[in-house]
Order: C-alpha cells, then structure tokens, then sequence
C-alpha cells in the first residue's frame, strides 16, 4: 500500500481521502482534514445534492454511484450511520486501500471484505451540521488491523485532534453506551423539560443557568458524588407530588418514576418499596 511509504511523518498534501458519507460526522471530519492540507478527492452520498454540498466545502468531487468511485492510493472513510453501513459495504470492494469506518459501535473487522488493510477512526463528540467546534479537543478513539496502520491512523488522527487513544471493538461499544446516557438520553431530558414549562410563561432559558451549573460541576468533580434533589434526599412525598402533576403525561411520569427509585435504591436503600411509587 503506497500510503505507508509515507511513513508516522504524514505530509497532507501527499495523501487522498475520499468520504463514503456525507452526513454530521463526514461534514466535521472532512473539513477538518481539507483545513490541515489533505486532499479530499471524492465525497459520496447516495444524492447528488448532498454529496455535492459537502463538496464544494472541501474542494473534492461528488458522487452519488460507486462506479464513478476512484480507485486511487489512499484512505476511504466510511461514515454513515450504523445501519447503512452493512449494506454499503457490500458494494465496496477496495483492497490495497486503507479503508475506516467511524463507527463507536460497529466492529472494525466489518471492513475485512472491502480491504485487509482497515481500521476505524471514532470521534467521540456529537455533531451537526453547519455547527462549528473546536475539533481539535475531540477526542478520537482508534482501532487498525495491524500495528504499521495504527500508527498510520494515529497520525491521522492527531492531525486533527489533541486527544488520540486506542481502543477495541468491545471497549468503544461500552464508551459509546456510556456516551448515550451522557449526551443523547440528556439531551432528551431538557427537551422534555422545555416541554414541561410550556404553559407556564417560561421557556428553557428558566433552566439555562442549572443546566450549565450542572455541566460544570460534572467537569470538576464525579458526578456521583453530586447527586441533589427530591431522590437523592428519600423525600418521598415531593416525588408523589411531581408525579400527580404529570398525570396527564404518563410516559414522562414513567421516566420519572424510573429515574426516582434507581436514586432512592442508591442513596436511600431500603427508604421505599415500589408500590409506593
């Protein structure tokens, strides 16, 4: 594979990346490398429209059929969602390429069809398009089918970010779980708590305050040992009270129910039983 040739000391300018994908991850990451000098020679998606639009980002032509894929000497990065990237993997036939997938959940060894020489180059963070961050405090989780492509990986991965680890197929389905409760199911709770206080004559910037509070002492100190509230105290008449008031939302009652006993069970053991609830 020539891209080895270039050694730990990658030169951008020297090498190809072409993106399978052009979604959240695809639009973050490719702008990241075309900024840091890499050549981004193709971006497909399965509509010319999107593939194009990323495209005119970072220079780079749009596909929208893997028989106008170019087979040049250089890394493919396979980033879609979990779902689609089986069945586009199928399609794929690239040996002699390093060839990646993004994926926290997804084993590296998915690729092992397409190309011997494989890995994955996870980036733990949530994005969305046409939202900037500072990528390079991202941090990336790492995987290769051989020790010469990890290294390779880890350079390109530390072209972009300060924060580089490696780390398998079973340890990034486990940070991927715990990324979930930290970022997505959250996300969910202050929706549902936008929703909440509507009607009252207050929207989420009531909570904006807390929320940051909240955020910043979870950076500072384990969140386990900042636990507050109605639960947390084994104050069990507060918890009826927000319960009846969220009688006519019954599933959000359930979640707070559920959320309620798993933290009286941990601070309070033994303070109340179920039916109680």
């Amino acid at each position: 594979m020539m891209i080895c040739g270039y050694g730990i000391d990658i030169k951008p300018v020297m090498i190809k990346i072409t993106f399978i994908g052009a979604g959240n991850v695809a639009w973050h990451l490719s702008q990241a490398f075309f900024k840091r000098g890499f050549k981004i020679e193709q971006v497909w998606s399965r509509t010319m429209a999107s593939a194009g639009a990323l495209s005119q980002l970072v220079d780079a032509q749009p596909i929208d059929k893997f028989t106008h894929l170019a087979r040049h000497d250089g890394v493919f990065i396979i980033s879609l969602n979990d779902e689609a990237v089986p069945q586009v993997i199928r399609n794929l036939k690239l040996p002699g390429n390093l060839v990646l997938h993004t994926s926290g959940t997804i084993e590296m060894n998915i690729l092992d069809s397409i190309s011997s020489d494989n890995g994955v180059l996870y980036p733990l963070q949530t994005f969305t398009k046409g939202i900037p961050l500072k990528i390079q405090k991202v941090p990336v989780l790492i995987e290769a089918s051989s020790s010469q492509q990890l290294e390779l990986i880890r350079s390109l991965a530390s072209s972009i970010s300060e924060i580089v680890y490696p780390a398998n197929s079973e340890v990034r389905s486990k940070i991927h779980v715990a990324a979930v409760f930290a970022n997505n199911y959250t996300n969910y709770m202050y929706a549902v708590a936008s929703e909440l206080l509507a009607g009252s004559g207050f929207n989420l910037d009531l909570l904006r305050p807390l929320i940051e509070e909240t955020s910043r002492k979870a950076m500072e100190a384990e969140p386990v040992n900042l636990q507050t509230g109605p639960a947390r105290r084994g104050d069990i008449e507060v918890i009826r009270k927000h319960l009846g008031l969220l009688a006519s939302k019954p599933e959000y009652a359930e979640i707070y129910r559920l959320l309620a006993r798993q933290i009286l069970n941990k601070y309070n053991p033994g303070s109340t039983k179920d039916a109680e609830l």
